[in-house]
Parts: structure tokens; C-alpha cells; sequence
């Protein structure tokens, strides 16, 4: 049995002991801190930050603590042969993939030894400007319709060493523009410029449009969202076929219940590297 069909019965048993329980609700007090980041001339501003983007609301949380976790995985598994192109997605929507790339994105940007480009590449949907507080003029689509060039669309937040891509004006041909020489240019040329950045692509859900597919073909690894008592295992099964011959770094269980996060421990010896 591979490590994904574990990976999977796990989830139906996490299933079934979500339906056993009582769910209980939580807040937490988000506090935003900056001093832990190198602020320059930040264009985000703390208080328009989505409280959902945790590893710049309160880092010192457990959820934050989780996605360092996750990143001390993904240098695990990429540094060595400096896989830097990293496509973040998810079987469906609402599974919290967009949250993922920008908490890893951030958490990866206050290492010493990278930078990061965080590429909003879910052209027909975008959110990453939205969760962040900013607005932009120009993105991706605009750069591969030749509607703007690369420095106009690159955006400094302020935060670490984090620059982000927003994706720029919806289009209808987002599979075909994903899919062409001139995004394959942009991949190439992010990924060999600097030696040190870690490209974070979010796109769209792998079943509801074919831009992922399209966007699979030039990232070094993928990582999967699924969101916990939410997708089946023969979802994930479908989404994860679609992609087949990819480098799946791991899957990562989002939404998950305090009173059942100490379940995820018996899970990590079934993914594959996250």
C-alpha cells in the first residue's frame, strides 16, 4: 500500500471521529507583529492583514507554529537539489490553499538564507491581494498577455523577504496563457535568476478548472490542501490522479479541530515529505 493510499485511510478514520465528536469553537487573540520583520518600505499595511494570515497575525500560536513546521519540511525536501518552484493547490475550493501559500510563503520569507516570490496564479479567482490588503494595477495575466512588463508587476511587501506577483486582471484563457512559451520563459527565469529565492505558486483548484494542469508542468514539487471532514478520499484520489508523474511533496490537512489536532501526529509518517 503507498504512502498516499495510508494517507488516505487515515482521513476516513479522521472522518469518522469528527462525526463522533462534539465540535468545539475557539477565538484566538490575533495580535499583529512586525518587529520580527526586516520592515522597509512595506506596502502592507498590519491592519488591512486577513487574521487568517497567522504567521504575520499572531506567530507565536500553535497554528503558526504548524506552518513552520511546514516549512522546515519543505527545506527538508527541496534544498538539497534546490527545487524552488513550488505549485500549491487543492482538489476543490474553499480548502484553504490560498491561506497555505501565503502563511508558508511568509514563514519561508523570515528565514536568513531565502527570499520568496509568492505568485498569485490562480488567474480566474484571485485572493492573494485581497487576504493581504493591497492593490496593484498590473499582474501575471497582464505579463503574459504583454500588457505589462515584469518590474510592474512585482510588488515589495515589507514583510521579511517576501515580494509577491498579484495576478492581475481576471481573464477567460487562463489555461492557454498558463500553458504557453511565455509563462514557461517566466517560470525558467524566476527560478534561475536568484539562488536563494523559493517561488511559491497558488493555483486554482486542481478539479474545477485545467490552469493547475496547465501550471504542473514547470514546478518542481506540489502540495496539496485538503481541508479536514470536508474532502473524501475518493476526491483526493481523482485530483491527485490528474497529476500524475508530478512531484508531490506532501498533503496538508487544513481546518482541522483543536480537539483533534493530536491526531495529526500519527499522520505524519504517511506523507511523503510534508
Amino acid at each position: 500500500m503507498s504512502r498516499i493510499e495510508k494517507a488516505l485511510e487515515k482521513a476516513v478514520e479522521m472522518r469518522e471521529s469528527m462525526r463522533d465528536a462534539t465540535a468545539k469553537e475557539t477565538t484566538t487573540d490575533h495580535k499583529f507583529v512586525f518587529a520580527e520583520f526586516e520592515v522597509g518600505e512595506a506596502l502592507v499595511n498590519p491592519d488591512l492583514v486577513d487574521r487568517h494570515i497567522v504567521c504575520l497575525t499572531n506567530p507565536h500560536s500553535s497554528v503558526g507554529e504548524q506552518y513552520k513546521k511546514l516549512r522546515a519540511r519543505i527545506l527538508k525536501a527541496t534544498s538539497k537539489d534546490f527545487l524552488n518552484t513550488i505549485m500549491v493547490t487543492s482538489p476543490d475550493i474553499g480548502e484553504g490553499k490560498t491561506i497555505t501559500a501565503l502563511n508558508l510563503a511568509v514563514a519561508m520569507a523570515n528565514e536568513f538564507d531565502y527570499t520568496v516570490l509568492l505568485v498569485d496564479a490562480d488567474l480566474k479567482r484571485p485572493t492573494i491581494h485581497r487576504y493581504l490588503g493591497i492593490e496593484s494595477k498590473y499582474g501575471l495575466s497582464d505579463y503574459l498577455m504583454n500588457k505589462a512588463k515584469l518590474q510592474d508587476i512585482l510588488i515589495k511587501t515589507g514583510i521579511g523577504k517576501l515580494v509577491v506577483m498579484p495576478a492581475g486582471n481576471p481573464i477567460e484563457n487562463a489555461a492557454e496563457l498558463l500553458a504557453s512559451e511565455r509563462m514557461r520563459s517566466l517560470v525558467h527565469e524566476l527560478k534561475q535568476r536568484y539562488k536563494d529565492r523559493y517561488i511559491i505558486f497558488d493555483s486554482s483548484p486542481i478539479l474545477i478548472t485545467a490552469d493547475s494542469l496547465s501550471l504542473s508542468r514547470y514546478m518542481d514539487g506540489i502540495v496539496f490542501v485538503i481541508k479536514a471532514y470536508h474532502t473524501t478520499p475518493k476526491t483526493i484520489s481523482h485530483a491527485i490522479s490528474l497529476i500524475k508523474g508530478s512531484n508531490i511533496l506532501g498533503i496538508v490537512f487544513n481546518n482541522v479541530p483543536k480537539y483533534l489536532a493530536k491526531n495529526l501526529y500519527s499522520y505524519e509518517k504517511y506523507y511523503n515529505n510534508v
